[in-house]
């Protein structure tokens, strides 16, 4: 096991333990929090589990940029001893399910073969407060914290339940007993709350955080990395992975109802030849087709610098399944911080935060092809003709991330909940 501790010269400060159940550059959300608690002199341990060794610079990279957090990283992807374990104990319960599910690591090891890194890394971090982001890993966590008298924070970051269209009666009961055994919950979108409390009772209050970043400077000279041609109208996705059935199949139908040879699309995150020759395929028209661009995954900290290039950023998600509608992503608000006008899709979450700031860009039925071909033409025509309909959403879309939705003001109700807590 790849361990690095490095002393921390803070022993007297309370000490909190972050879990990952992936690698710990891809949950943005967590770094934020660690971040934060280990600047206000907390003693911080953030325990991850590496699984795409392609991702492994972006861990380094993060942890050589925090020196004092303690971090015990697992290279689940060298196929290690706790691999093999892990993987055995996996295949095992799932044979013997009735008599793995009588018991909390029985069950882990039913759901997943990455928990047996995790508990081996967590027995060894005696903390006063243990914050779990990942709700497969709460009973584990759960475990930990009560033989070390410990505190339970958890994070709800998608509405695990209802992430596919039926809802995961596994989840509900792992949900339904060990949320309230919580001491706070935290939440990435206001709609979470009244979801949670009518799907179970005893809950602590669920706060939201939103998905907000530290507000970053706008950039005198841009350096253009993605850009084909700085004067065409540059729409952008990002995400871990370049999917299907995620709005880019109506951007670019929207796009062939344009034809235009002046608007570029930009896609970022993990996507293979068949996933880029699926979405090229679907584009009708060679104009299209030539302006569609693929573009790897960067680290957290190049992200908001690649993000910035652009004018336009997409949020489009779908309303199906339920967590979808209720969600409320980072990219909403990373295109805020970038200063990019937004084309936002009409979730019931994206619609209370664009209706509330209408002026940072469109609001769009992503079923409806001409609809959004005729956002995305008046976008076009202000780029082409330099007149100031794009630049005031640009404009509007930064100065909400300086004065109303960036990381000092989330991060302040975080670290009150921390310090009530533990007080």
């Amino acid at each position: 096991m790849k361990k690095q501790r490095i002393e921390n010269k803070l022993d007297s400060k309370k000490h909190i333990c972050f879990v990952s159940v992936g690698h710990i550059s891809s949950n943005p959300r967590l770094i934020k929090e660690a971040t934060l608690l280990a600047n206000k002199g907390y003693q911080v341990s953030v325990i991850g589990i590496q699984t795409l060794e392609k991702l492994v610079p972006f861990d380094n990279e993060l942890i050589k940029k925090n020196p004092t957090w303690n971090t015990f990283i697992y290279p689940f992807y060298k196929k290690g001893m706790l691999y093999l374990f892990g993987t055995a104990f996996h295949h095992f319960a799932k044979q013997l399910s009735k008599l793995a599910n009588q018991f909390v690591l029985g069950k882990l090891s039913s759901s997943t073969s990455l928990w047996l890194p995790l508990y081996y890394s967590l027995k060894s971090v005696k903390a006063d407060l243990y914050i779990a982001h990942n709700i497969n890993m709460l009973p584990l966590v759960a475990k930990i914290a009560k033989k070390n008298n410990a505190k339970i924070g958890f994070d709800i970051e998608d509405a695990y339940s209802v992430t596919s269209k039926e809802m995961d009666k596994n989840i509900v009961e792992l949900e339904k007993k060990y949320l309230p055994k919580t001491d706070y919950i935290t939440c990435a979108s206001p709609l979470y709350v009244d979801f949670y409390d009518k799907l179970y009772q005893k809950l602590p209050n669920i706060l939201p955080i939103l998905n907000v970043f530290d507000d970053i400077e706008e950039q005198e000279n841009k350096e253009y990395k993605d850009r084909n041609n700085t004067n065409h109208l540059s729409l952008y996705w990002f995400s871990q992975t370049t999917g299907k059935g995620r709005g880019i199949e109506q951007i670019i139908e929207a796009l062939s109802l344009l034809d235009r040879k002046d608007i570029e699309l930009h896609l970022r995150g993990e996507a293979s030849q068949e996933t880029k020759k699926y979405f090229l395929d679907l584009a009708t028209t060679e104009n299209t087709k030539q302006n569609i661009f693929f573009h790897a995954l960067v680290s957290n900290q190049e992200l908001p610098f690649r993000t910035a290039e652009h004018d336009v950023g997409l949020a489009l998600e779908l309303k199906e399944p339920v967590n979808r509608n209720l969600c409320l992503t980072n990219k909403i608000f990373q295109y805020m911080n970038t200063g990019l006008a937004i084309l936002a899709s009409d979730t019931e979450a994206q619609y209370q935060v664009m209706t509330k700031n209408i002026e940072t860009g469109f609001l769009i039925d992503i079923q409806n092809i001409q609809q959004i071909a005729q956002k995305i033409e008046v976008l076009a025509d202000s780029k082409k003709n330099n007149s100031d309909v794009l630049g005031k959403m640009k404009i509007a879309s930064k100065n909400l991330s300086k004065t109303k939705y960036n990381w000092d003001i989330e991060g302040q109700k975080f670290l009150e909940v921390i310090e009530k807590i533990l007080s």
